[in-house]
């Protein structure tokens, strides 16, 4: 008889790790590769992925048979897609794999993190809840586009995780752990990966451990793995692509914390303004009940919890906050902090609610019931996030030929002899595409305005665009389908020909 419990424990147990490796799936993956590949910063880096994953040149990523130099981060993040198109083929879903595995472990370890020191299973899945279902990693630039800000949070946040259980119960693989995490984010976003390090060190002087660590070699050896990874590939990048570091100062100490990169600035308020308002503007005000909570609770390690995350996140927010290019993605690592002062005042709901209930059976009644509630409400936001992105981001007639471009692609239709034309220019998302079939043997590319000539094949969906071409040319209509329009140009207007 007891072994039978025993064995229904350990299934039990079995399950409950099986549901919270489950939650982040659909959130993460679910028409993870639907909408074509997005413009910034999506588009570089599926661009630089394919020529990598095509040349087998690992240490410098491209740009059209060039070395990129607008791009200066580690190429890490590009090695990562390119290994899953190696997996999965050369796809959008590939290009976003690396971003929703990413998500996918982050929020495991936050819920395996947070079901170890809140001591409740319950309030661990809340915490994957409020984190997948708000907007705070569930959108584009983060979990659901193939860029460098879901793999950076991942890092840092697992980082900041194994730092607060190393002070906790000073094991050293823990310690080893945190350095070998921060390296990872470093290597995946250069300097970003290094912001949570002056929070760690106020948490630190405040537990009283910065004597601890500074006598403990295991410290030392952690710097020298550290260093080891992160200088190792920086000077092996500097060999490989010559004045590679005096980029990265320009693009991410002058241009990142300086001056505005490409006018990228806002007030200060922006990231906070951003979190209550849009990416965690059901769940907020938690985060105030959870700042309260601290001071009611008796438990020293959920205090500590508490603590920890708001240093973290204080930290944080301010050094963002003050540098001088701001972008709404870039407060994405700092929500598994959010989420964690939020448990912070359930823990202490569920706390009182116990300390009321005789019955052992009640005791999780009201964690279940709100893990139910929250389910079903942050389900029903997410579920259009997933299914309707395009309308929801307000982007489809932006997205126009890329979405063609996919279509023609996935379908493998014969588009030799078009041009495409665009008025912005830059358009790596459109670049993507068409590199794929110019090594399937189709003669395609990119034009602009004004290099069109007599007898070009030119595809277009810009309605000013075309109202410009069909003032300077006589053209024939040779398609017109998804809102994307194909002409011949048979000849110059009159007063073209005259000029």
């Amino acid at each position: 008889m007891p072994g039978t419990i025993k064995n229904n424990i350990s299934l039990i147990h079995i399950l409950q790790v099986v549901v919270i490796l489950a939650i982040p799936l659909f959130p993460c993956f679910s028409e993870l590769g639907k909408l074509p590949i997005r413009i910034w910063d999506e588009g570089r880096q599926a661009h630089n992925a394919y020529e990598m994953f095509q040349s087998r040149q690992f240490w410098v990523p491209t740009f059209d048979g060039i070395p990129d130099t607008f791009g200066t981060k580690p190429a890490v993040l590009i090695w990562m897609q390119v290994w899953s198109m190696i997996l999965f083929g050369v796809n959008e879903f590939a290009i976003r794999f690396p971003s929703a595995v990413c998500t996918s472990l982050l929020s495991i370890g936050m819920m395996l993190f947070a079901w170890k020191y809140f001591k409740s299973y319950w309030i661990a899945i809340l915490c994957g809840i409020l984190l997948l279902t708000s907007e705070a990693l569930i959108r584009t630039h983060v979990a659901r586009t193939g860029d460098y800000d879901a793999p950076l949070g991942c890092f840092t946040g697992l980082g900041a995780l194994t730092y607060f259980i190393f002070l906790d119960n000073q094991k050293r693989v823990f310690l080893y752990s945190t350095f070998l995490f921060f390296a990872l984010a470093v290597l995946m976003k250069g300097t970003a990966g290094l912001l949570f390090f002056p929070s760690l060190f106020i948490y630190t002087l405040t537990q009283k451990k910065l004597t601890f660590l500074l006598k403990d070699k295991h410290t030392y050896l952690g710097i020298l793995l550290f260093l080891i990874l992160v200088v190792g590939y920086y000077i092996i990048r500097n060999e490989a692509q010559p004045g590679y570091w005096d980029l990265v100062v320009e693009s991410e100490w002058k241009s990142m914390y300086l001056k505005p990169a490409q006018g990228h600035d806002a007030d200060f308020l922006f990231y906070i303004s951003n979190g209550v308002n849009q990416w965690f503007r059901y769940y907020w005000y938690f985060v105030l009940a959870g700042l309260i909570s601290y001071f009611l609770i008796e438990d020293i390690k959920v205090k500590k919890i508490i603590l920890f995350s708001f240093i973290i996140l204080f930290g944080f927010l301010l050094i963002i906050s003050l540098s001088a290019t701001k972008l709404f993605w870039y407060d994405a690592p700092a929500y598994i902090f959010v989420v964690l002062i939020c448990a912070g005042f359930f823990y202490y709901l569920n706390q009182l609610w116990e300390k009321r209930q005789k019955s052992s059976v009640m005791k999780p009644a009201l964690l279940i019931l709100m893990v139910l509630g929250f389910g079903v409400f942050g389900g029903v936001k997410l579920m259009p996030r997933i299914y309707h992105s395009d309308e929801e981001y307000q982007e489809k007639y932006f997205y126009t030929m890329a979405t063609y471009l996919q279509m023609a692609n996935r379908e493998q239709l014969n588009l030799t002899g078009y041009h495409f034309l665009s008025g912005g220019g830059y358009a790596p998302h459109h670049s993507f595409y068409l590199k794929q079939m110019q090594n399937r043997g189709q003669r395609v590319g990119t034009i602009t305005y004004d290099e069109l000539q007599v007898n070009d094949s030119v595809m277009l969906f810009e309605t000013n665009l075309q109202d410009l071409m069909l003032n300077k040319f006589h053209a024939t209509l040779l398609r017109h389908e998804n809102d994307i329009f194909a002409y011949r140009l048979d000849s110059l207007k009159a007063h073209d020909t005259e000029k």
